[in-house]
């Protein structure tokens, strides 16, 4: 083996075996005055083929840090006893009370005073459900030992729920006229800003060896 084919081979070894860990570093900003920061309450981008959403769910004062799940749904004007949830980033198809375990979009603890939602999280295409296709939000309560079983029921029993957007008969220009509220920015005010930093950091695998760099001629 020449000196270049062992040093290669001793590279790709360790690359091969080589794991990733997040390193996190925080900086803190702060000012000696409020300063206000609004943005569009809902966001869509895109066109019909390539649709997203994000949306930030203003919570009432009356339902600040309970414990609570959050739902987005998908359901079908055409087959309304259909249902879709969004489980993280997918979409798990409701049929029975036993496919409702792990289908809420996120648990908290404490809800806190702003939720925000990414109800598609990559580029997703409607077209074929135009006139048809509604989206839903809202949230439930639980209790510690419950499961999102109950706050799912919890959530329909209160009528905690609204449509976020549906999708028109006709192509338009303007996928945000889906919208079923009116548009609306949200401001929030602060003197703080926390800038969190990932980085990715190579870990060696422990299974790895790493040998002599000596050449062979």
């Amino acid at each position: 083996m020449n000196g270049i084919t062992r040093r290669a081979w001793l590279m790709a070894a360790c690359c091969a075996s080589a794991t990733y860990s997040l390193a996190q570093a925080t900086e803190v900003t702060e000012s000696s005055e409020i300063t206000e920061y609004c943005i569009p309450q809902t966001s869509v981008r895109g066109g019909y083929e390539d649709l997203m959403i994000d949306h930030n769910m203003i919570i009432p004062p009356s339902d600040h840090f309970k414990r609570a799940d959050v739902f987005i749904a998908a359901r079908l004007k055409s087959d309304p006893n259909a249902l879709w949830l969004l489980s993280g980033i997918t979409w798990k198809s409701i049929d029975s009370a036993a496919d409702l375990p792990r289908a809420q979009y996120k648990s908290y603890a404490q809800l806190p005073l702003v939720v925000p939602v990414s109800v598609f999280n990559s580029p997703f295409d409607v077209t074929g459900m135009m006139g048809d296709v509604e989206l839903w939000t809202g949230y439930g309560f639980r209790s510690e030992s419950e499961s999102t079983v109950e706050s799912f029921n919890e959530m329909v029993a209160a009528s905690r729920f609204e449509i976020l957007w549906e999708a028109p008969s006709q192509l338009s220009p303007f996928p945000e006229l889906g919208l079923r509220g009116p548009y609306s920015q949200i401001c929030m005010e602060t003197s703080v800003v926390k800038k969190t930093i990932l980085t990715a950091e190579p870990t060696v695998g422990t299974g790895a060896t790493v040998g002599s760099s000596a050449t062979d001629n």
